[in-house]
């Protein structure tokens, strides 16, 4: 047999991280620090003797709880999976995306994690990929990084605006994002409700309580808590100056039983059904146009798949009344027996998924076959009923 002096050389998709140089190419941060999440991406351009490669990163950081909390990677710009994972992932959130520099960079994920560091939480699986951007913490003057950190946060038009991010930061025991709500010229404090762990700001009612000669404005809000699930209606006074807290105390609260909490929550629905014409291996190889094509993120059910859409922004935020739901414009759920459900809270958005779903490419697999406005809800007791057809659910 002839011996050969060709040998295997490994390619840049499977190389290992310390055989190459990293160099920075470009990044992004959302702009959705005062909702308490952020989703980062970084590009870097792996390269050694015998390869260069782009590596694309992933990080989400939960500010009220997890900190830095998944990873993802992915090498090369041609892997279809990676503009699925990245609409799953900031898809959801209303924002913007932020550029960064290197320093920037660096300085927030090591930022998140020492908040992981202080409260003894695990880094997300991967840092053997991700290890090496700790060895320069992104040093930054104080100007840069409160320059940065205005960067993170959407600029307050309202004084609706303001109260509804600084309540949600309070309940979310996020003080740091609370104060830069704030003018710092007031002292007062902001952990009033630390009694709530882990509790999601469901809904706050905003009306003004007093006017003063200085320019400042007082309100009262009405806020549901849930913790785990219980509920809690909690009044606050939030006080604003040009756009700022400037004082924030306690009025009252009672609970109240998770039905009262549902008819609180409660919102209309419009909700149109169809005959999905594809066979089910070509519904597998269309999955992607629901979820990139119809801006969406899927979630699996036991008998479906669940497409929700959001809206572009988190203008919702700036509503007397806020509703955490708000930032959903619709779903379209897709059952294991060929049926296409679509559901929104508003005619509108009924009709705007209707047209964005007939203008693409799945639009021809569809027949309409009937339309509904239900003032109960009832789309999601289907999906949890355990029924296959809608129309049958509708029937019991």
């Amino acid at each position: 047999m002839m011996k050969t002096d060709l040998k295997i050389i490994p390619g840049g998709l499977t190389a290992d991280f310390s055989e190459c140089s990293k160099a920075f190419k470009n990044a992004y941060v959302t702009d959705t620090r005062l909702m308490g999440v952020l989703a980062l991406h970084a590009e870097w351009e792996l390269e050694s003797e015998a390869f260069r490669v782009p590596l694309h990163q992933f990080f989400y950081i939960d500010c009220e709880e997890q900190g830095l909390e998944t990873y993802r990677s992915f090498r090369g710009d041609n892997n279809p999976q990676m503009a699925v994972y990245e609409q799953g992932l900031v898809g959801g959130l209303g924002a913007s995306k932020v550029p960064l520099s290197e320093g920037e960079f660096r300085w927030l994920i090591n930022h998140w994690r020492s908040f992981n560091d202080r409260r003894g939480l695990p880094m997300p699986k991967g840092t053997s990929e991700y290890n090496f951007i700790f060895d320069d913490n992104g040093s930054l003057s104080y100007e840069e990084r409160q320059a940065l950190l205005n960067k993170i946060c959407v600029e307050i038009t309202s004084d609706y605006q303001a109260v509804n991010y600084f309540l949600m930061r309070c309940f979310g025991r996020d003080y740091e994002a609370a104060g830069r709500l704030t003018n710092l010229s007031y002292d007062f404090p902001l952990d009033i409700y630390d009694r709530y762990v882990k509790a999601t700001f469901c809904r706050n009612v905003i009306d003004e309580d007093k006017r003063y000669g200085d320019g400042s404005v007082s309100y009262l809000c009405d806020s549901l808590i849930e913790m785990g699930g219980e509920h809690d209606t909690v009044i606050s006074r939030v006080i604003v100056r040009a756009l700022k807290v400037i004082g924030f105390e306690y009025c009252d609260s009672y609970h109240i039983s998770s039905a009262e909490a549902a008819m609180m929550l409660r919102k209309p629905e419009f909700t149109n059904v169809y005959e999905f014409l594809l066979e089910e291996d070509e519904i597998e190889e269309n999955l992607g146009e629901f979820i990139v094509g119809l801006n969406t993120i899927m979630t699996k059910h036991s008998n479906g798949r669940l497409f929700m859409a959001f809206k572009t922004t988190n203008d919702h935020v700036s509503e007397r009344i806020f509703m955490l739901s708000n930032d959903v414009r619709g779903v379209y759920y897709l059952t294991d027996f060929g049926q296409l459900i679509l559901m929104a809270y508003t005619a509108a958005d009924a009709a705007r998924l209707e047209a964005k779903l007939a203008a693409s490419p799945l639009g021809q697999y569809i027949m309409p076959t009937a339309k509904y406005e239900f003032l109960e809800p009832v789309f999601f007791e289907f999906i949890n009923s355990g029924f296959e057809d809608f129309e049958d659910f509708l029937d019991i």
